[in-house]
């Protein structure tokens, strides 16, 4: 038999240990994408979109989801680009730029999105929609709606109970999911008393403060002594208009005490960090549920600050009691 000449020897030995070592490399990679199918995306190459139609310093709903995703970053490390000021002409190819640059995350904050992400959803099935209090007719879209109507309640009931002069008001967008809280603003003043008028003010845009201060001041000329806004951008300038006449207000999305504190009689905040918290989570994990998920204040969505000053204690009790009513009736995440 002739002899091995040790270099064949020591090159097949080679070629073997090569080809075992690219075998399990590839086996390694095979079984790090099925994980990565499995957990969803890497946080780290997860690049993510917010959409903003108001400004980031508003103090109230844009400010708010800006400053709950650049918290959010910190702690999952995703790639966040932030576009504002959009207005509804430019959402559609904002929406498209993001889609077709690989962002997997598009985030719409606020209902004025909805109708450009249906547009758009379809044609970039590998990116996720978002938005709030629209719908989600893609399984590449979820909407995030707020249960509205039992806050709204507790509103007009605190309202009723601190007016003096039986006038209470509420500025509103007439938009369609606003509506909710407004009937049960109506509800909750009724609830205390029905000789206290509702005055309604609608203003047509999140964003209008010049027409929010004209209704401010129309109401307060009416005698209205406690005014309830859930504006976006405007609240501050409601607020501030409201103080000038010494008339109280209810702030909305962030607590809003720290503007007028002698006048702000509460707040009813939502707490956006816990929406983007549980979106951002659920993404990671590849687990973003497609339609309608709804929160409310039994949730903790929803929740009130603590009150003004100027709330006697019999009024704050008074509240607490029929709030917990609410808190024991939970609304279901899906819808």
């Amino acid at each position: 038999m002739p002899k091995i000449q040790p270099f064949p020897a020591l090159f097949a030995g080679l070629v073997i240990g090569m080809l075992l070592l690219v075998t399990s490399q590839f086996l390694i990679s095979m079984n790090h994408l099925r994980v990565l199918n499995e957990r969803g995306y890497s946080a780290e190459k997860l690049r993510v979109a917010l959409l903003l139609e108001g400004p980031t310093y508003d103090q109230g709903w844009n400010s708010s989801a800006l400053e709950s995703m650049t918290e959010l970053q910190k702690k999952f490390g995703f790639t966040l680009e932030v576009a504002n000021n959009l207005k509804p002409e430019q959402i559609k190819s904002a929406a498209i730029k993001f889609a077709s640059n690989d962002y997997q995350l598009v985030l719409g904050h606020g209902v004025i999105f909805s109708e450009p992400f249906n547009q758009v959803a379809r044609s970039y099935p590998r990116t996720h929609f978002v938005s709030f209090n629209g719908d989600a007719p893609n399984p590449n879209q979820t909407t995030i709606r707020y249960d509205m109507k039992p806050a709204g309640y507790m509103v007009g009931f605190l309202a009723a109970k601190m007016s003096k002069t039986g006038k209470v008001g509420y500025i509103m967008v007439d938009k369609p999911p606003e509506y909710p809280q407004v009937k049960g603003f109506r509800e909750g003043v009724k609830r205390v008393s029905a000789n206290t008028s509702v005055v309604v003010g609608k203003v047509p845009d999140f964003n209008d403060s010049p027409s929010a201060i004209k209704m401010t001041q129309k109401m307060i000329a009416q005698g209205v002594d406690v005014i309830y806004t859930t504006g976006d951008s405007f609240n501050l300038d409601v607020i501030t208009e409201a103080q000038r006449a010494k008339v109280y207000t209810i702030g909305y999305i962030a607590d809003q005490r720290y503007i007028a504190p002698d006048y702000v009689l509460v707040a009813m905040m939502q707490d956006v960090r816990q929406c983007y918290r549980m979106i951002m989570e659920a993404a990671v994990q590849n687990k973003l549920p497609s339609g309608t998920v709804m929160y409310g204040l039994g949730e903790g969505v929803n929740q009130f600050s603590p009150f003004g000053s100027m709330v006697p204690q019999k009024i704050r009790e008074e509240f607490n009691r029929e709030l917990e009513k609410f808190l024991q009736r939970p609304v279901s995440y899906g819808g």
